[in-house]
C-alpha cells in the first residue's frame, strides 16, 4: 500500500513538473479571476412563442406571453438588451436579459430600447458579430481583456455583471470609459 502511494505521489510530482516546464511564460500575466464568476441565464421565456411588450409600468416592462399569461420585467433587474442573432434564437425578436432570465419579445429593438431607455439609462456597445447591444452601466461589476482561445477571436474585452457576461469589440480602456461616462450621467 505504501509503495502504491509513493508511486502515485512520484507520478503526480513528475506531472506537475512537466506541466510547469511546458506552461507558457505569459501565464503569470493573466489576471486572477473575478471574485464571482458570471454565468448565463437559466430561465428562457418566450423562446417558442415570443412575447409582446404591451406597456411600461413604474416598476417594469409588461409583456404578454403568447403562450399565456403576462410577465413583468423589473427595470432594476435588466442588465442587457440586444437583437436575437444566435442560430437557436427566434428570428426577428429582441432579447431582454434580466436577473438570471432571458426573455424573447416580438418587439423591434429600436422600439424596445427607446421605451426602456426612458426608465433605465442604457449604454451602447458592440458584440463580436458587429451587432449593437445595450447594457445597463450600473449593473457592470468588472471589465477584463478577452483571452485568446477562451473568448471570440474578435472580442477585445469582456464585461461582467452579477448575472452574466458580454464580450465586446471595444478595447478594455474604451469599454471602461464608456461605462464610466454612462455611470456619471445616470
Amino acid at each position: 500500500m505504501r509503495r502504491r502511494i509513493a508511486t502515485l505521489l512520484t507520478m503526480a510530482i513528475a506531472t506537475a513538473g512537466a506541466y510547469g516546464a511546458l506552461a507558457p511564460k505569459a501565464a503569470a500575466q493573466i489576471p486572477p479571476p473575478a471574485s464571482h464568476k458570471a454565468h448565463g441565464p437559466t430561465n428562457f421565456l418566450g423562446k417558442l412563442h415570443p412575447g409582446k411588450v404591451t406597456g411600461l409600468a413604474d416598476e417594469g416592462i409588461i409583456v404578454n406571453l403568447r403562450d399565456g399569461g403576462t410577465q413583468v420585467v423589473q427595470f432594476g433587474e435588466i442588465w442587457r438588451i440586444r437583437r436575437a442573432f444566435a442560430y437557436d434564437e427566434p428570428k426577428g425578436t429582441s432579447v431582454i436579459d434580466f436577473a438570471n432570465n432571458r426573455l424573447f419579445v416580438a418587439t423591434p429593438l429600436p422600439d424596445l430600447v427607446a421605451g426602456v431607455g426612458k426608465k433605465v439609462p442604457l449604454t451602447k456597445l458592440t458584440a463580436p458579430n458587429g451587432d449593437v447591444i445595450y447594457m445597463v452601466a450600473s449593473k457592470v461589476t468588472d471589465i477584463s481583456g478577452a483571452l485568446p482561445g477562451l473568448h471570440n477571436p474578435a472580442s477585445k474585452a469582456v464585461i461582467g455583471t452579477r448575472d452574466g457576461a458580454q464580450q465586446v469589440l471595444e478595447a478594455v480602456d474604451d469599454a471602461k470609459r464608456i461605462i464610466t461616462d454612462a455611470r456619471v450621467t445616470q
